[in-house]
């Protein structure tokens, strides 16, 4: 630049001493003069731009000069920070922007969320109170007959009902791995004062696939009503199982599974052992026994599948299931005898309006008692002779609910429902039990219930429900059964 300058004042000089010996030339020309100022004033800006072009370039240095500095500076600090992470990990776990109410684990993949119910319940038996008093849940098949003269107008209250669950998400290059496990304390008694803690769900499910303890595809939708349970009619089981879940349309879906089965719940059944024996008179007779069948254990897990479907607006869905699984029964490996078990299932619900829901239920079920709420104690009855099985008679039932939920407003909703279930009297079944002469067996059971609910802040709510419930035996005697149940539950 210093050249430059030299330069342009080495040219003004040329030209000023040019003209100054052009005047001397020609002293008494008036244009000589006048080309003289000309040349001076186009000295003065070329001056004048060059120091401008001097001033831009010293600008411009002093620019380029601070935003290296700036980079410099970024570039230690990042290399701070990261000497800072390698030395001391994050380990303790942080929220998750992605999910709301997630928290993200030390390895930055894994996702955990925690949520449960603090649940309190009280319940006043008016009438025929159960024979385990500290029973909570409204069991309609196990009340005494009315000509028993039971204990009347009896208080129970639990907290036993409170649940604790995690879930845990994590991607995969299979897709999202999900887990869940959920329990509460109910133990395997469920009376109020057991506390125990039960596994109610424990499973893995990535992809299709699900693995571990939930809910039986066969298992529909029902009503939240205030009896932890549920109605009568209804089914529900949480066998350990795996399932396949397989969409059809964004509507419609298939589930199949496998699911353990045990002995008590599969084998749970009567025997009656005929042997001959002398009356009063001394006559030979055979003489019907009630005895408790030898186990043959079942050889293959249950079947059970569901397909759902919703209506495309999202206000109703239908769900069809069904079963199948072996009932057993042996002596020894030379003398046992199978049947077959299984059921079938259709279960909706649909929103008439944003405030009115019909639910509605049907089941018919041969041969088990596991899946139905309240069903009756066997599965099953053998007749046998002279101690060896020669037949299975099994149980078959139907089961129906139905109900009616309106929302009254934003805090409150009531609920009418009704459930039954009855025994076919042409079953074997109903055959044998018909002549056991016992009060232990049901010929058939129903309950009806009326509830209502009121959340005053949100996840926090308080409900009120009476059930009136009769059962009827095979010897035709009648237990009716009244309840009412309250409730207060928080859930997070």
């Amino acid at each position: 630049m210093v050249k430059v300058n030299k330069l342009a004042l080495s040219i003004g000089a040329a030209l000023v001493m040019g003209a100054v010996g052009s005047t001397q030339a020609a002293t008494t020309t008036t244009h000589t003069q006048k080309k003289v100022v000309e040349l001076e004033s186009q000295v003065a800006q070329l001056q004048q731009l060059v120091q401008q072009l001097s001033a831009q370039q010293q600008q411009q240095v002093a620019q380029q000069q601070q935003i290296a500095q700036q980079q410099q500076e970024q570039s230690v600090q990042l290399q701070q920070n990261a000497i800072l992470a390698l030395e001391k990990p994050n380990l303790a776990p942080k929220e998750s922007s992605s999910k709301p109410g997630w928290m993200t684990l030390a390895d930055g993949k894994t996702q955990l969320k925690l949520y449960g119910r603090v649940r309190a319940e009280v319940t006043y038996d008016l009438d025929n109170t159960n024979s385990s008093t500290n029973d909570i849940y409204n069991r309609t098949n196990k009340v005494p007959l009315n000509s028993d003269n039971t204990t009347k107008q009896v208080m129970n209250a639990t907290a036993a009902n409170s649940r604790l669950g995690l879930d845990l998400l994590r991607s995969t290059d299979y897709g999202d791995l999900k887990a869940k496990f959920e329990g509460d304390f109910m133990s395997s008694s469920y009376t109020n004062g057991a506390g125990g803690f039960r596994i109610r769900h424990a499973y893995v499910e990535l992809g299709k696939w699900t693995v571990g303890q939930t809910n039986s595809p066969f298992v529909t939708d029902t009503p939240s009503i205030v009896d932890a349970n549920g109605i009568m009619g209804s089914a529900s089981l949480r066998p350990v199982q795996v399932r396949y879940t397989q969409p059809i349309t964004k509507n419609q879906k298939l589930l199949v599974a496998i699911e353990g089965t045990t002995g008590k719940d599969v084998e749970n059944g009567i025997t009656t052992t005929k042997t001959l024996e002398l009356d009063k008179n001394g006559n030979p007779v055979y003489v019907t026994k009630e005895t408790t069948p030898t186990s043959g254990g079942s050889r293959l897990p249950t079947l059970s599948f569901q397909y759902a479907v919703n209506t495309p607006d999202k206000k109703g869905s239908l769900k069809a299931v069904g079963f199948l699984h072996e009932n057993r029964v042996s002596t020894n490996n030379n003398n046992d005898i199978e049947k077959l078990a299984w059921g079938v299932g259709v279960g909706g619900k649909y929103d008439l309006t944003k405030n009115d829901t019909l639910f509605a239920n049907y089941y018919h079920i041969v041969g088990d008692n596991r899946y139905m709420i309240y069903p009756n104690d066997a599965a099953y009855s053998v007749t046998s002779s002279g101690g060896n099985p020669q037949r299975i008679n099994q149980t078959e039932m139907d089961a129906v609910f139905a109900g009616y939920t309106h929302k009254w407003n934003a805090q409150f909703r009531s609920s009418v429902l009704g459930g039954a279930i009855w025994n076919s009297k042409d079953s074997d079944y109903s055959k044998v039990a018909s002549n056991f002469n016992s009060n232990a067996y049901n010929k058939s059971m129903y309950n009806v219930l009326v509830n209502t609910f009121f959340t005053p802040v949100k996840d926090f709510e308080l409900g009120a429900e009476y059930t009136y419930g009769q059962r009827k035996t095979f010897t035709n005697k009648e237990g009716d059964y009244s309840r009412i149940n309250f409730v207060a539950q928080y859930n997070f």
